[in-house]
Formats: C-alpha cells, sequence, structure tokens
C-alpha cells in the first residue's frame, strides 16, 4: 500500500483544483461581512434589551418567556400539559394538509388570558410537567428523588407517599 505524503501532491493534498473568479470571491466576502453584520447587531440587540430589563418583568415579558419555554418542551409534554390544564385539543387542517393538534395555537391562547399569577405558575407547571414521563417498560420505577417534581412536592410540603397510597387505593377498587 502506498501513502502519498507529499504536501503539494495535486491529488492527493485534500486542495481543491477550482478557483473562484475574483467576482465569486467579493460577492462571497459581501455575503459574509452582511452575515457577521447581523449576528453581531443581535447581539448588541440582546445585551441592550438585557441591561434594560427591569426587576419585576411587565406581563408580555412573562408571557413571551412561557410560550417560548412552551414551544421547546416537544410534543409529549405539549400533550401532559394540555391535559393538565384540560385545554380542549381540537384538532385542525395542519400547514401539511393533515389534521392534528396544533398546541402552540391552544397554549398561546391559554397564556395571553392568564393573569401574572397564573402566568408564573405555569412557568413552575412547564418545569415539571417533563416529570410526568412514567416509562412503559419499567413499571416499578418511581419518580426519582432528585427530579424538579420531587423537589417542588417536598418543597411544598405534599406527601407524594400519601397520594400514591390514594391513587392505588382509588385504581384498585375500581377493577
Amino acid at each position: 500500500m502506498h501513502v502519498c505524503r507529499e504536501e503539494k501532491c495535486p491529488v492527493h493534498a485534500g486542495e481543491t483544483r477550482y478557483q473562484p473568479t475574483p467576482q465569486e470571491r467579493a460577492a462571497r466576502s459581501k455575503k459574509l461581512l452582511a452575515e457577521r453584520v447581523e449576528k453581531l447587531t443581535r447581539v448588541r440587540i440582546l445585551d441592550a434589551v438585557r441591561k434594560k430589563l427591569p426587576a419585576t418583568f411587565a406581563h408580555p415579558d412573562v408571557e413571551m418567556a412561557a410560550l417560548d419555554y412552551f414551544r421547546r418542551l416537544g410534543h409529549d409534554n405539549h400533550r401532559r400539559l394540555c391535559r393538565v390544564y384540560q385545554w380542549e385539543e381540537k384538532k385542525t387542517k395542519s400547514s401539511w394538509g393533515s389534521l392534528a393538534v396544533d398546541y402552540e395555537a391552544i397554549a398561546g391562547r391559554a397564556v395571553r388570558a392568564m393573569n401574572p399569577q397564573d402566568l408564573q405558575r405555569f412557568l413552575v407547571v412547564c418545569s415539571l410537567v417533563s416529570d410526568l414521563y412514567c416509562p412503559s417498560f419499567d413499571s416499578n420505577q418511581k419518580l426519582p428523588k432528585d427530579s424538579n417534581l420531587a423537589q417542588t412536592a417536598a418543597r411544598y410540603k405534599i406527601d407524594s407517599s400519601k397520594l400514591a397510597a390514594t391513587v392505588r387505593e382509588e385504581l384498585t377498587s375500581r377493577a
């Protein structure tokens, strides 16, 4: 097996033979400059906003943060949250033509109607909703003590084992 080690080898040096024209280089340079300007402008806008943020947020700021957080939760957590809040999960025609539940629209309407206290509670519930996931492949898995849900329940002095016993009793009496 032969390995070419010549740094200037036109075949194996890994360099392309294509040479952009001066106009292509100028266009690329212009595009890169526009991209750098846009990126740095956005960073400076964020920094200016960060410096002006008040100690207590205005309702539109909390609304924006809550809806952005909701969008990042993912489809399964959207469903869980809608069920926790008992929001109607009505299917509508999606942009690709099939029927689907638009969880972002549902949450958007609900969040915009919330008062400041409910909006703050919604943010906390968004932080806790992913802990509702319980894997079906391991029915013996308990809520981890270091999970946000378990720690929050403990902080608010909620007896999780008593709630579990009540749920077990309710479900076994139905069977």
